[in-house]
């Protein structure tokens, strides 16, 4: 029977909900160099999952700006940061589960390390978790299945794995890379957002993730 062996998530939005801090950073961002622009907040929910640039690009065909406009959400981030996120209910429990159980767990984030690092490691999750992949890691960011594969080679060896996330991009990289996918319920797009992808399954809650393995693990039997 093939088990499943590593387990891949998101990071933002899946495990430590900074929603909140990457909402206003864009209300920061375009209030400086888009003032007259109007912006709903559903509008600005569809920037998250994206990388900036990917989202920036969208109003200005200047690179400059583009850049200018990256820095100020980063400076914003980094100051709003603490103190506004949290970490989603059963993350530690149920990821210090897997761990002594034997699973490998990877991050697969498409933020850079350095914006990502300090809500990561505030919870302790980086001694649980044996790879990290970020946008600096990677020649594209997801929906493209490059950083899934680039998270799968750092792993000694790989039967099954299933990358969870909040964003369709996570879903898409999965599936691309030819690996099991599912979505989670409190993503802030809603998990009817995520249907629209057709993830292989849905967490409802983080233990689920339990009885997930337990389903795939039965039907590769």
């Amino acid at each position: 029977m093939r088990k499943i062996t590593t387990i891949l998530y998101d990071l933002d939005g899946t495990l430590i909900d900074t929603n909140k801090v990457i909402i206003e950073s864009f209300k920061a961002t375009f209030a400086k160099h888009f003032p007259n622009l109007p912006l709903s907040e559903e509008k600005i929910l569809t920037f998250i999952g994206p990388t900036l640039q990917d989202t920036f690009q969208s109003y200005t065909d200047d690179p400059f700006l583009i850049q200018d406009m990256i820095e100020t959400y980063r400076t914003f981030y980094v100051d709003y940061e603490m103190g506004n996120f949290d970490i989603y209910p059963g993350v530690l429990d149920t990821i210090k589960t897997l761990k002594e159980k034997g699973y490998q767990l990877g991050i697969v984030t498409s933020k850079f390390k350095e914006a990502a690092w300090p809500s990561f490691t505030y919870y302790g999750l980086e001694n649980y978790f044996d790879v990290f992949v970020a946008l600096d890691d990677v020649d594209l960011p997801k929906p493209s299945r490059n950083p899934i594969d680039v998270a799968l080679s750092k792993f000694p060896s790989n039967d099954l794995a299933i990358m969870i996330g909040d964003n369709q991009g996570d879903i898409l990289a999965g599936k691309n890379a030819g690996i099991y996918s599912a979505g989670v319920a409190w993503s802030q797009k809603g998990s009817v957002h995520l249907m629209d992808v057709n993830p292989d399954y849905m967490l409802g809650k983080m233990q689920d993730i339990f009885t997930i393995i337990d389903k795939i693990e039965r039907e590769e039997s």
